[in-house]
């Protein structure tokens, strides 16, 4: 759960390259297992994890201090195995005087292309033509794998700055309508307020008085009459008298 706490522990040994790294400290005489710390957090919607691993003293080598490596991931499984990758990588530095002549000398350096490394790997086979050629195409193929991950990684965190964007302009947007539905509420606020105005203030248009009829004083044709607008009303022309 993503709550961007810290937790530990001892490093689990999981099948691939945690349990390499396992092995290789053993190998270097490293008695105690190495520990590790993490936190998983939410980065804009992304599940992200912090790890760093602690490796501690040699007893076959005083001479190599203890030492740690700290890596960012996705989420703790995958974060655990690119940190124990990173581990082995610097192991192979911190150890690389002891280790040249021994299995754990084959993993790739730390440096991107490895070339130092791979003519170092062809220099262990040159007494027997086939290590040669099995060491040769071996490294090759880690080498490959490297840049492949280096660009599969390259492309991962475009595709997640083009996310991060996307989310920011649907933020943008979701802010933009709600300010729209305020603007329009208040405006009919407003209307409703200048309505209320209106007729407090005896603004409207009072309906016309209701007409009665005399019978006494009046015909029905005179009645007709008042109801009539002024401009429509016939003209009544006074007889002149002989």
């Amino acid at each position: 759960m993503a709550d961007n706490r810290w937790s530990g522990g001892i490093c689990p040994t999981e099948p691939g390259l945690p349990k390499l790294l396992l092995l290789s400290l053993e190998r270097v005489g490293v008695v105690d297992p190495p520990e590790y710390t993490y936190r998983e957090y939410d980065s804009r919607g992304t599940l992200r994890c912090d790890m760093m691993i602690f490796v501690g003293k040699s007893t076959r080598y005083p001479d190599v201090e203890p030492w740690f490596i700290s890596t960012t991931g996705f989420c703790f499984p995958d974060t655990y195995r690119k940190a124990a990758r990173k581990a082995l990588r610097h192991l192979r530095v911190v150890y690389k005087h002891h280790l040249q002549r021994t299995p754990i000398g084959f993993f790739p350096p730390t440096e991107e292309r490895g070339r130092s490394w791979i003519a170092q790997m062809r220099g262990h086979g040159r007494k027997e033509e086939e290590l040669e050629d099995t060491v040769a195409h071996l490294s090759i193929y880690l080498t490959g794998l490297d840049q492949f991950y280096r660009e599969q990684a390259a492309q991962l965190k475009h595709q997640i700055r083009r996310a991060e964007k996307a989310i920011q302009e649907m933020e943008s947007q979701r802010i933009r309508a709600i300010q729209a539905e305020n603007s329009l509420a208040a405006l009919q606020t407003q209307w409703q307020n200048y309505e209320t105005f209106r007729t407090e203030a005896g603004l409207l248009e009072e309906e016309p008085e209701e007409t009665h009829w005399d019978k006494g004083t009046q015909t029905k044709d005179e009645v007709l009459e008042q109801c009539l607008p002024p401009k429509k009303r016939p003209i009544q022309i006074e007889e002149e008298s002989l």
